[in-house]
Formats: C-alpha cells, structure tokens, sequence
C-alpha cells in the first residue's frame, strides 16, 4: 500500500541513511554550538562592562591577600614585556566574580578525581592539608650550623628544640589516596642529627601522632589548633624545666566561622573551623604583652578584632611581629627567649604562667643584636620552635643567630 501511494520513491540504502544520520546530527550539533557561542560571548559582554564599570578591588577576602592594580603604561615598560605581564596579572586578579569562577574550577576538578588544588590536599572529611616541601638544603644547613654554634657558646642557659610535624605527615589516614607525602620524620631526625648534644631536642612526632584522631590541626588553615599546642606543651615542660604544669583549663571557643589560609589557598570553601582559647587554672596568667616595635603595650595576648577578620588565627597575637616582650608577676628569674616562626602564637599562652619574661623573637623580621638581648634580659631558658614546613624552607634563622 505504502509503495502505491508513493510509486517512485526509492527505499535508502544503508549508507545513504548513515550520512543521513550524519547530516541531521551535524545540523542539530551546529544549532547548540551557535547557541552556546552566543551566550558565552554574551557572558562576556557583561563581564567586560562590569570590569569597565566596576571599581578595582585592593585586597582578596577569601585569598587574604592585596590584588594586583591596574599598571601605568610607559614605552619603556612595553618594550621589556613588563607592562604587558602586569596587565595580565591585572586582569586575571580583577575579572568578573573570579571567586566564583576559582571555586567552580576546583568542583570540576574533585568531580574529575583530582584531590590537589595549588599545593593543598583535599583530604576527607574536608580537610584541606598543606603539601609539604623539599628542604632547602643550602639555607637549611646553615640554620643548623648556626643553631648548633649558638647552643653551644651558651652552655650556661637550657636550650631546648622542636619540630612540629604537620597536618599531611600526622593525617594519614585523611590525606587522599596514594597521595605522596614528605616523611617529616626523617627530616626531624636530621635536625636532631645536625644539633648533636649542643642543646635538648624534642621530637614530637610520636606525640602528634598519638593524637592523630583529635582535632590538632585546624581543616582550613596550615596551623596546628590550640589542643594541638596544648598536647606538644605538656610534651616539652620537663625539658623546660616547668615542674607540675597545671591539668586544668577553661576552653573557651571564640568563633566557629573560621577560614584559614589552606581555604584561601585551594579555593576549596566546604570546612569551617572553631578556634578556642585554653586559660589555665589555678595559675595566674596576668602579663603585659609589649609589641617592640610597635610601640604597643597591652594587657592581653589576644586580639578580639581579629575576629572580625578573613585570619581569625591572628587572634593570637594579632599575627607575627619582629619582636614581643612579655613580662608577668610571676616570682623568681626564668626568663625565657623562644625564636619561632607563626605555629608558635597560640603556644605563647601555655608558657606565661611559669616565667617572668618571655621574649618572642620571629626571624623573618627581626634585625638586631641577639646577644645583647640575652644579656639585657637575663635569659636562663631559650627555644627554637616551628613547624617542619616552615623551617626546611626557613633563610632567616641562620643569620640572625651568626649576626653580631
């Protein structure tokens, strides 16, 4: 019937009905890509107006950091391909809710199984863990030459160091599968190796390690949390010569919307972290807190505003600075020089309930005289304390303690 009302139409072969196929399917095909075309560069007509039209961003909340401005234009910069290079830098840290699109980036890539974004592991349980680094060897060796010296031309004042492994090394059980991990161990034994006997080194890693279950490092940020330092505290004060440190603490939890420097970092948002202060009890924890080179005196070690902040950790101190003297009421004459790097902010408040004075001594901005300092302020204890991470990369120790 069907070839009776259609008498000279001819039944296609099976070729003719694959290009067929093919010719419809490119059709269609062409149509979505016209149409994707279409919004994408409607997209960036709107991103392109308000790039014009918006005004320039200074800093980056969510990186913590200042952003990159438009560049001054000048023959001289465009003939050396400066100026062209800071343009690009402009406009990548400037582009239409960039945020936005460094988030999406980073879901694409978990939904594609990758779990590294910009040196940080995507671990479970949102944990974001910093990778670690191979030493520099150069800057390491002289650090550990210079400590060792050092120690050694102070054999009358207890000097003690350590190490704090970090997040990756002592979460492994929440670091990605088959995701390589530095052996911080061996490193720690290194330093402890290259020290020798010219001071105490405490090695912390079986004690971080016991605890791997607790929340001792913070998920969005490269610190250890203030249990952490609680736990590596109780660890260090026989070598410091702390007899029967108090048990006892009132925790106090000051924000639980905190996100840390591994969040700005990776471009991951999903954690969020509680930060708590420890206050020991029944021992008296008043001081006077001197930033040196501010010119700033308080009666406290943290810094509320912080809290307000993108770096909630800053309220520890308000961050890092070159030099900080601490002094107390406490009786007798323990006075103590720490050099540390930003790991050691929230340990600071363990120690001030059992010395008179504490000087804090950050290497990466400090430039005076260190022997000076030891014999102004009558040093009886000294201690090195930093995380691995940072100190393998470290280029300041060394030359702060050799300067004269």
């Amino acid at each position: 019937m069907e070839n009776q009302r259609h008498p000279h139409k001819r039944k296609m072969t099976p070729e003719e009905k694959r290009r067929r196929k093919e010719k419809l399917f490119y059709q269609r095909s062409s149509k979505i890509y016209f149409k994707m075309a279409g919004i994408f560069l409607f997209f960036l007509i709107i991103a392109f107006a308000f790039n014009l039209f918006s005004k320039d961003k200074k800093y980056s909340e969510s990186e913590n950091r200042m952003l990159a401005q438009k560049p001054e234009f000048s023959m001289a910069n465009l003939a050396s391909g400066k100026y062209m290079k800071d343009m690009e830098n402009y406009v990548t840290d400037q582009f239409f809710i960039r945020d936005k699109w460094i988030n999406l980036k980073v879901l694409e890539d978990l939904a594609l199984g990758k779990r590294e974004s910009n040196g940080v592991y995507i671990g479970k349980k949102d944990h974001l863990m910093e990778i670690p680094g191979a030493p520099n060897q150069k800057a390491l060796d002289n650090n550990l030459d210079a400590i060792s010296n050092f120690a050694a031309s102070h054999p009358d004042i207890n000097t003690v160091m350590t190490l704090i492994p970090n997040a990756a090394y002592v979460y492994d059980h929440l670091i990605p599968r088959n995701a390589p991990v530095r052996d911080q161990e061996a490193d720690i034994k290194y330093v402890q190796s290259a020290v020798g006997t010219s001071l105490n080194f405490v090695d912390l890693t079986k004690t971080m390690t016991s605890h791997k279950d607790e929340e001792i490092y913070y998920k969005t940020d490269h610190h250890w949390t203030t249990l952490g330092a609680k736990y590596a505290f109780d660890a260090l004060s026989t070598a410091l010569g702390i007899d029967s440190p108090t048990q006892e603490y009132t925790i106090y939890p000051v924000t639980h919307s905190f996100q840390g420097t591994l969040t700005s970092k990776s471009g991951y948002d999903k954690g969020m972290d509680t930060i708590e202060l420890y206050i020991p009890q029944n021992v008296n924890t008043d001081c006077v807190v001197n930033f040196v080179d501010e010119g700033k005196r308080t009666a406290s070690m943290y810094e509320s505003a912080a809290l307000e902040n993108k770096d909630k950790y800053e309220v520890f101190f308000g961050g890092n600075h070159s030099r900080v003297d601490i002094s107390t009421p406490m009786e007798g004459k323990k006075n103590l020089l720490l050099f540390k790097d930003s790991y050691a902010n929230c340990f600071i408040p363990f120690l001030v309930p059992y010395y008179r004075n504490i000087i804090v001594i950050d290497p990466r901005y400090y430039y005076d005289n260190i022997e000076s300092l030891i014999t102004d302020n009558e040093i009886t204890d000294i201690l090195f304390l930093y995380n691995v991470n940072t100190f393998m990369g470290d280029t300041s120790l060394g030359d702060v303690l050799a300067a004269e």
